[in-house]
């Protein structure tokens, strides 16, 4: 075995820098000797997982669920999932809530779902955080309030669709003291990461003047990053030749920032 597993790891290089012609020369198909990695790779992490190692166990379950280094077994990968669950891992509980919600390899059960998605959100998954917002959001016996709370929490780990959420939320007031300052930070951050709503929310509130000067330009690029076409289309017809000049290079600029800023990321 281990003769095995250093003759795959001698053959890495090969297959991820020199490319399928190396591949062939050496005499294996590139895909095939990928699945065969990623079977040593599956059953080093089983054996961890037997031992009790709640990532291994997450991993284990997530490869029955892609079918990554095994075949697909929605079943399998929930039992996994709850024994890392068990022990407090926060993404095997996001994951164990979504296959309660659609009945994959479990019943559907609609309030074990809920019950995984808060667990997950209280150890601090961001996803479960934005997921259990927009649920508690959506029910009208629920306290705003708390769905804002969670939904910000999300936000501040970086998640782009909170972030834009709870810029609205700050925007119109919904559960949170209104702010369209703040609205703006949050919109900011959110479409700098190419979240679509907060680019168009951005190109809003400069065409209105709400929370940032009144700027054609600037409420033209958002719009065009945002793909509003309608919007684009009628600002254009305002702007002078200038206006438009000096929009397509800021909509370069801010183009180039986002590549850079996603590159580093």
């Amino acid at each position: 075995m281990k003769k095995s597993l250093l003759a795959l790891a001698a053959a890495l290089p090969l297959v991820f820098t020199a490319g399928p012609a190396a591949a062939t020369e050496f005499g294996y198909d590139e895909a095939e000797r990928q699945q065969e990695l990623l079977g040593v790779w599956f059953g080093i992490r089983e054996r961890n997982a037997q031992r009790g190692d709640r990532d291994a166990q997450f991993d284990v379950g997530m490869a029955h669920y892609t079918a990554r280094g095994t075949e697909q077994d929605a079943a399998a990968a929930a039992e996994w999932f709850a024994r890392a669950a068990e022990q407090g891992h926060a993404r095997a509980h996001y994951f164990l809530g979504y296959l309660h919600a659609t009945g994959r390899g479990v019943p559907v059960d609609a309030e074990k779902s809920g019950e995984h998605y808060r667990r997950a959100a209280e150890l601090g998954d961001m996803d479960a955080q934005y997921h259990l917002g927009r649920d508690l959001l959506a029910d009208e016996s629920a306290d705003p309030a708390e769905a804002a709370e969670w939904i910000e929490r999300a936000a501040g780990q970086g998640l782009a669709s909170a972030q834009y959420h709870w810029g609205y939320l700050l925007e119109t007031g919904r559960g949170v003291e209104r702010s369209v300052d703040d609205a703006v930070e949050w919109y900011v951050l959110a479409a700098e990461q190419g979240n679509d709503q907060a680019q168009r929310g951005l190109g809003r509130l400069h065409m209105a003047g709400r929370g940032v000067n009144r700027d054609r330009i600037q409420a033209w690029v958002w719009y065009s990053l945002g793909d509003d076409a309608e919007h684009v289309e009628r600002l254009e017809s305002r702007m002078s030749e200038a206006e438009l000049a000096a929009a397509r290079e800021s909509l370069a600029e801010q183009r180039t920032a986002m590549r850079t800023e996603a590159a580093v990321r």
